[in-house]
This record gives C-alpha cells, structure tokens and sequence, in this order.
C-alpha cells in the first residue's frame, strides 16, 4: 500500500484539531501518515500564563494530541499574534514541504478573523507554485508533484463565503476528536472559558464536547440544506479546494 501523506498547516497548536480533527482521525486509521505543521507556538492563548509558560505548555499538549494519530509535529518559534508572511518564512515553509513531499494540504482561508490564521493561509497560497521552482530553497529539492490544497471551513462571508467542495463524515469518530481537543487542556479547558460570559459552567470533557460539536453539526446541516447528498449527514468536516494546488481527486481518499 502506498501511504498517502496529509500536511496541516496551521497556525497555532490545537488550530489542526479544531479543523480536521475527524480528518486526521480517520487518515490515522487507515494507516497513513500525517504531520501536523504550527507555524506559531501559541504563546499569547491565555488570561494568567507568562509567553513562555503557555509556550512550554502548549508544545507538550501538542505532542500527546499529536501521539493520538501518530502524527509527526513541529512547531515554529513565532510569536502568537505576530506571524507575517515574509519571505523568510515563506522559504522555510518551503522547505518543510518538499521535505514532507505530502499528498494533500490542509491550511486556513485567508478570510479569517484571526491574523495568524490569514497569514498562515496567504503563505501556503504563496510557497504553493515555488514548491516545483528548484533556484528557490536549492538545499530542499523541488517537489517533482505538487500536492492538492484544501481550505478548511470557517463561517465568514468576506469577500467571499466558504465553498463545500469536500465533506467527509465524521459521526463515527467524534469521540476521537474530542480526545484529541482535551490533550489541549490550557485552551479548551481555561483559555475558551476565560472568554464566555456564562458562569458556573463545570469546564470538563462533558461541556467541551457540547461546545465543540456545534461546528461539525452546523456543517452538517448546512450541507444538507445545500446539497440532498448529504441528508444522512449528522456531523460532517469541509473543507474547499484551493486552486493554488493540484488537481484534487476525492476518490484518491476513497480510505476515509
């Protein structure tokens, strides 16, 4: 079997888990590989934490959610709420796909409400065409296939509203997902409350699984609304075909 190789390219620790959570679970257990790219250490996510606290915390919290899918990890030392697509990034970016060489990219719009969400999508846009452009990061060879790019839901409608190109369901492995979120106790189970005006709310697994699965059951039906295909559908990830990679086939990912 050859393994087919998924690329999340995000912007903080648990951004990938927020995103494709079922993606990545499902990907796991057919047996294929995935890596888990941060393009900041998410040190600016809390209310009590010093940077460099929340930092440390948040890279272990990344590896046990990481573990969970046998996923590789790395994650840039970049501040949270300072990434800008620069070409020193856009070069190290680069650099760390052609040496993953994936199959399929998952990233952020950049019609985004969070800065570093946007930039991290206008980079991937960026290095997408460079990645076959051998005069460009010569220590890492060009990529002789580029790999399709996907565009991960997110509800905003400027300039443009998101396009469900691709729905996978993921009523079987919501469990998982909310496996995976828990690993990430400093944002799921402090940070996120902090921010919620409701009080007197016992912040645990039971109450992050009802606020989580709010996104997968919108995209759900949201879907169904649009499109009869989808009427079975309870919980559901999308997800939007970029045209700045190649050509993206869902029956390559018939294993899903």
């Amino acid at each position: 079997m050859t393994h087919k190789r998924l690329l999340l390219v995000m912007a903080h620790p648990d951004d990938a888990e927020f995103s494709a959570g079922g993606l990545m679970t499902l990907w796991h257990q057919a047996g294929h590989r995935i890596k888990i790219l941060c393009l900041t250490n998410g040190n600016a996510g809390h209310h009590t934490l010093s940077r460099s606290e929340l930092a440390d915390q948040r890279l272990d919290e990344a590896r046990q959610a990481a573990t969970l899918v046998g996923a590789d990890l790395e994650i840039w030392p970049v501040d949270d709420g300072r990434l800008t697509p620069s070409i020193e990034l856009r070069e190290k970016l680069i650099g760390a796909i052609r040496d993953f060489a994936p199959h399929l990219i998952v990233t952020h719009r950049t019609a985004d409400y969070h800065p570093d969400h946007r930039a991290t999508g206008q980079l991937v846009q960026d290095s997408a065409y460079l990645l076959q452009v051998p005069a460009i990061a010569p220590e890492h060879p060009a990529l002789s296939q580029m790999p399709s790019i996907l565009l991960s839901y997110d509800r905003f409608r400027d300039p443009r509203p998101f396009r469900f190109d691709w729905v996978i369901d993921t009523a079987s492995v919501q469990d998982n997902v909310i496996n995976l979120l828990a690993c990430h106790a400093s944002q799921v189970f402090d940070w996120l409350p902090s921010l919620m005006p409701e009080t007197n709310y016992s912040y645990d697994t039971a109450w992050l699984k009802q606020f989580y699965q709010r996104k997968p059951t919108k995209v759900a039906a949201t879907y169904r609304a649009i499109n009869p295909t989808g009427a079975s559908l309870e919980f559901a990830e999308a997800f939007e075909i970029s045209d700045y990679g190649s050509r993206f086939t869902p029956d390559h990912y018939s294993f899903l």
